[in-house]
């Protein structure tokens, strides 16, 4: 096991243990913005598990197991659901702003909001790939479709 897997998973076991911990501590009155922090941490556990595991460091030579075949399908559709989700919460302020009449001081921040947005929709579709620049995202994706038989 490297150290890239020993601090992943040090870090996803400390989300969970957080989650359990927010729920422990709002009881007995336990609201659905308890439950909304508790999910996203353990959203952040799920990718870190997925991080240290399987992402850039699996052997690509080697057929996926089903484990690893079913994390990525997992991670690939939460990512989706959470960026594209994000995407309508950044239009929708975009919009808000729209409605209620663009003054100058407010052109850069509807250009973040709508920048961003369409960020959040690139990386809920395609992901990330190895480099920090977006230039290799769709070659990554091409990669762990082919590998994982995802079908878009």
């Amino acid at each position: 096991m490297n150290w890239h897997k020993i601090i992943c998973g040090s870090l996803a076991s400390a989300c969970a243990a957080g989650a359990i911990a927010q729920l422990a501590f709002a009881r007995p009155a336990i609201g659905p913005q308890h439950m909304f922090f508790a999910g996203l941490t353990l959203m952040l556990a799920f990718l870190l598990v997925w991080m240290g595991w399987w992402d850039d460091v699996v052997n690509d030579s080697a057929e996926p197991s089903r484990i690893e075949r079913a994390a990525a399908r997992t991670w690939l559709w939460t990512r989706r659901v959470l960026c594209w989700g994000a995407a309508l919460v950044f239009w929708g302020f975009a919009a808000t702003i729209l409605v209620d009449g663009v003054e100058p001081g407010h052109v850069p921040v509807f250009l973040v909001l709508v920048a961003f947005g369409a960020m959040a929709i690139w990386v809920g579709l395609k992901g990330a790939g190895h480099s920090r620049s977006m230039g290799d995202d769709v070659a990554v994706h091409a990669e762990r479709r082919k590998r994982y038989g995802w079908w878009l």
